[in-house]
């Protein structure tokens, strides 16, 4: 009982405290817009208003309130104002004129009649003035010294000729003679017609800031509102058909339309509605809303509530609308003081009965119930306005507070779902551990048959000679896979069984726990399935070495890595270290679901121990843990656990660090172990072509070897010099990656394992510039699982050798990377050579005609063609078009024949520019600026009537030579400029050089491609960068 009354006082003061703050706000909020008003209101007396000697401000306005002239049931020009004989009488706006007409013998409601106010100002007053009319019923026009300014409507003096169309409107007046005359026509079927709202006068700047302010407040809930509607209908038409999300999204599009039917009809600026329509539609906006939001409560509470009392209540909104529909106007409104407000006190009263229920048994029902009196205050607040006749801006903070609430709940809803399927999901994993005992005593049993079924599948999926369905061969694939996957959690059992054994022979050396962690980590960030997961590394480069079995220590991190990320949801995982006292202790900390504290006991102890009925214990946790325990044991260390349920777990493993000294000539590593061995037999052992070929060129194979240890890179040094290559090694990827981008290799050979960027990490980043056969790349690993390999292959990787490096193997694999580079080259090179020497027959078509037709017309000019087609003919078949580069004066010869060539045949059509401004010899590929000359003339300028201009520009660009041709030709769009190269990459005709040639070649030698600028109808232009270290000199030299 005292905590059911202590929850009562909770609720009621959270009750309290709303009210009084969204209040507040609200008194903040109109005491803010005060200074948008002059402190003191000027009224008009007997239809004039003296605004002598008053000061305008383009910030401030006010209204125009006080005692107009009405002349009733007459419509008089403005012309004829003065000096009329029509009755007047002096009337205050904002109030109804069915006092001032004293006709009451018809049962019209129709009635017209004229309002005037004139407005004195000082002589010395030049601007602009505006008026803003908020409420005239219901068609109105505005007369400002005797001009129309403003309508709405049209305004006549019988109801047939009426036009009602009750929108607020401005309207700009200009004095005349320091006076500003007003004259409005009105007609209205109304009763309680004429000027019911304010009028509002001021600078013409002050009044529109003041309107757009109003207008965008509304604005703002609407889109408020509307964003919360289109998540609701997202979600509902996603598949949660959920009862909720639908009557939450028609209540929310009934409040936007209500929203946007009242204060300034912002829908009515948009949308041309009758004026009877613009008032069903506002009606039915509001029984909407009052209809919905019972719905809503019901939906989520159903047991609170009677499932008739509902019905009952929808049966009369339903109805309700009907009438609405299909009754006149004006009926509509004479009878909405009773049933309106009936309609909006029930949907209220039962919203508040269900979480007044909800809010005793339920969590998180304040929330709505905040929302429910955040529209109640508002609706609160309209009738005081609506009473009192007050102008009140418009204010949407109320609703807006109010569906926040709603969002509120929304969200705590959701993590409370969440919360819970995460926890049966937990429990599930713990069941599912279960069978793990029975995996470990049967794993020799299992490895056999796996193995069998495996061959067996996948010698049925290579006969050839019995083919097999396409569905049956699917099924086959699959099976092949859930075999691998086993295979991969026999690895671990197998280990298992080892180290009960004591068969695992540690060989222990000096190794970096930087290097090791992150290759690992690129290993479990693809084992992540997407989980919002963040891998944090902190490892200083400053931590000493520890002594270890490397193969081992990868296999410790790795299985508790992946335990980290197996059982934490989202969070992070975090891997540090510290050294003290001649010991590393390496800290796993994971934000998952922790571990129960009764099962923290046994978990440290040997696997053996483990095997019991603790259901808990074998189910919560896999092989890998005590793989690790027993393997961190056997090098001398410990691990502990440390974990709090819903925060986290910390695994702590100790290993011992190196000594400088104990890596002894009798403990060499394995690398340089196997490289003695291999040098000693490698004069027996046959170059590679390579040599031959590199021979021809005087150039050495480029290898670039990757590795934080010393050790290993002079061991392979050692091994590959032998080998007529020129090798550069580094000890870290980022070093690696500036070469790459300075200089030019042939190979990259890299240890996966490496601090900050790992081996995997860097051939990923290899690859967003070079593809593999540009730029194969070899990876060292000290681990042959299945799913290393495939880290590595997915990384981008060509081929890898596991560690202890054999040396033979590692020589045969550099030299097929190698030669397999090479030859692609050799093969690029020889299509450039090749392309350019078929040439096409219609260019040898044309170029004969010339000559044919020069040899009537001019024999000097045709001797002059028939010596640059002969020079074009033997440069084109030259053989040093397949070197690498060629002097660019040979070059430009080739250019200059073609060029003299097309100038004869196409003459004046054909305009050439010159503009070389670099005079030093250098050298460049062969056929790289002649053919895009060509494609410059023949698809550029040539496919216009007129030709154009081809501009061939060499200059010096900071350290490069920038060789660039330009045109004027058609050009060509951004799409068309990103399917150039894949459109010439893939077509089958042979009708030149393509630019993908170029580029590739391009690519190969400075790791730069060509450059396409072009816009439609202005032209294009196409150039490539040379540094110009690479220039200056031949190839072959430069390499060497």
């Amino acid at each position: 009982m005292k905590k059911l009354q202590s929850k009562n006082m909770k609720w009621t003061l959270i009750i309290l405290i709303f009210l009084i703050s969204v209040t507040a706000i609200r008194l903040t909020w109109m005491n803010f817009l005060t200074t948008f008003e002059y402190q003191e209101n000027p009224e008009a007396q007997q239809g004039i208003l003296d605004l002598r000697g008053m000061s305008f401000s383009d910030k401030q306005s006010f209204l125009l309130d006080g005692e107009w002239e009405f002349y009733p049931s007459a419509l008089i020009p403005p012309e004829e104002i003065n000096g009329n004989t029509y009755d007047k009488i002096n009337l205050a706006i904002q109030k109804s004129w069915q006092d001032a007409f004293t006709d009451d013998n018809s049962d019209s409601t129709f009635r017209y009649g004229t309002y005037r106010l004139k407005i004195l100002l000082d002589s010395n007053i030049d601007s602009d003035f505006q008026l803003r009319i908020n409420e005239i019923r219901n068609a109105s026009a505005i007369y400002a010294n005797g001009e129309l300014v403003a309508s709405s409507g049209q305004v006549a003096t019988n109801i047939e000729e009426h036009d009602a169309r009750y929108v607020p409107y401005s309207a700009t007046v200009t004095p005349v003679s320091n006076e500003i005359d007003l004259v409005i026509h009105v007609s209205s079927h109304d009763k309680k017609g004429g000027i019911t709202g304010s009028v509002r006068f001021g600078t013409e700047k002050a009044v529109e800031k003041r309107t757009n302010l109003i207008i965008g407040l509304q604005l703002l809930l609407a889109g408020v509102l509307l964003f919360h509607s289109i998540y609701a209908i997202i979600l509902y038409f996603l598949g949660a058909k959920s009862k909720v999300l639908y009557f939450f999204s028609l209540l929310i599009l009934s409040a936007i339309v209500s929203v946007l039917v009242t204060d300034d009809k912002v829908l009515y600026s948009w949308l041309t509605v009758e004026h009877e329509w613009s008032v069903k539609i506002l009606y039915f906006s509001y029984i909407g809303v009052a209809a919905f939001l019972p719905h809503v409560m019901n939906s989520l509470f159903p047991t609170y509530i009677r499932k008739r009392r509902m019905q009952i209540f929808s049966i009369g909104c339903a109805l309700y609308a009907l009438f609405v529909l299909v009754s006149p106007f004006q009926y509509i409104i004479n009878t909405s003081p009773v049933l309106l407000s009936t309609v909006l006190i029930l949907s209220i009263t039962l919203s508040l009965y269900i979480l007044g229920k909800a809010i005793l048994e339920k969590e998180d029902v304040i929330f709505l119930l905040l929302a429910c009196l955040g529209v109640m205050v508002n609706v609160l607040w309209s009738f005081i306005q609506r009473r009192l006749s007050i102008e009140i801006t418009h204010y949407p903070f109320d609703l807006i507070f109010a569906i926040l609430a709603f969002a509120a709940f929304w969200f705590r809803r959701f993590f409370r779902a969440t919360d819970e399927t995460k926890r049966l999901a937990e429990k599930l994993l713990l069941e599912d551990k279960r069978k793990d005992t029975f995996l470990v005593n049967t794993s020799h049993e299992l490895r056999n048959p796996l193995y069998g079924i495996n061959n067996l599948t996948q010698s049925i999926l290579d006969d050839k000679s019995n083919p097999i369905s396409n569905e049956h061969r699917s099924r086959l694939q699959i099976l092949i896979q859930i075999s691998n996957h086993m295979s991969f959690m026999l690895d671990d059992l197998l280990d298992l069984s080892r180290l009960k054994e004591n068969r695992i022979r540690l060989q222990l050396t000096s190794v970096n726990i930087q290097s090791v962690t992150y290759g690992i980590s690129d290993i479990i960030k693809l084992m992540l399935d997407g989980k919002p997961i963040k891998l944090n590394i902190d490892l200083p480069d400053s931590l000493p070495a520890v002594y270890a079995d490397e193969n081992r220590l990868m296999q410790i991190l790795f299985n508790l890595l992946h335990n980290a990320a197996k059982y934490t949801d989202e969070g992070t995982i975090t891997v540090r270290a510290e050294a003290r006292n001649g010991i590393m202790c390496i800290h796993i900390e994971d934000t998952g679901v922790g571990i129960e504290e009764d099962v923290l006991q046994t978990i440290i102890h040997p696997y053996e121990q483990a095997h019991t009925n603790d259901v808990r214990a074998s189910g919560g946790f896999g092989l890998g843990l005590s793989i690790c325990k027993q393997l961190v044991e056997l090098h001398g260390g410990k691990i502990k656990v440390q974990s709090r349920i819903g925060i986290g777990s910390r695994f702590t493993f100790s290993l011992p660090l190196a000594k400088k000294s104990s890596i002894q000539a009798g403990e060499t590593y394995p690398v340089l172990q196997e490289s003695k061995k291999v040098m000693d037999v490698t004069p027996n052992i046959s170059k590679p072509n390579t040599e031959e070929e590199t021979v021809a060129w005087n150039i050495k194979p480029e290898i670039l070897v990757v590795d934080d240890d010393s050790i290993n890179l002079k061991a392979i040094l050692h091994l590959l010099e032998v080998e007529n290559y020129k090798i550069t090694t580094v000890t870290n990827a980022t070093e690696a990656l500036s070469l790459l981008e300075k200089d030019r290799f042939d190979l990259v050979i890299s240890d996966v394992m490496m601090p900050h960027i790992s081996g995997y990490e860097l051939t990923k980043l290899i690859r967003k510039n070079y593809t593999i056969s540009e730029l194969p790349v070899l990876l060292l690993t000290a681990r042959s699982r299945s799913v290393d390999i495939l880290a590595g292959f997915q990384s981008g990787a060509n081929d890898y050798v596991k560690k202890p490096v054999d040396g033979k193997e590692l020589k045969a694999k550099v030299r097929a990377l190698i030669d397999l580079k090479l030859s692609i080259e050799e093969r690029i090179r020889m299509e450039g050579a090749w392309l350019q020497s078929q040439i096409q027959p219609h260019f040898l078509y044309n170029t004969l005609n010339s000559i044919a037709a020069l040899g009537v017309e001019d024999p000097a000019k045709m001797q002059d063609l028939l010596e640059e087609f002969s020079n074009y003919l033997r440069l084109s078949f030259d053989f040093r078009n397949a070197d690498p580069v060629i002097p660019l004066d040979q070059e430009l010869a080739l250019v200059r024949s073609y060029l003299h060539i097309e100038s004869v045949r196409f003459g004046e059509r054909l305009d050439i520019h010159w503009d070389i401004d670099y005079d030093d010899q250098f050298y460049l590929p062969p056929l790289s600026i002649q053919p895009l000359v060509e494609n410059a003339i023949r698809h550029g300028v040539m496919q216009q009537t007129e030709g154009g201009m081809v501009c061939i520009r060499i200059k010096q660009q900071n350290n490069d030579i920038e060789i660039a041709i330009i045109d004027d030709g058609n050009g060509m769009t951004e799409l068309e400029v990103e399917n150039i190269f894949k459109r010439e990459a893939s077509s089958n005709k042979r009708q030149g050089i393509g630019l993908p040639n170029i580029d590739r070649r391009l690519k190969q030698l400075y790791s730069n491609g060509l450059s396409v600028q072009s816009r439609l109808g202005e032209g294009t232009t196409v150039s490539f960068q040379i540094p110009i270290k690479k220039a200056t000199y031949p190839l072959s030299k430069v390499q060497q």
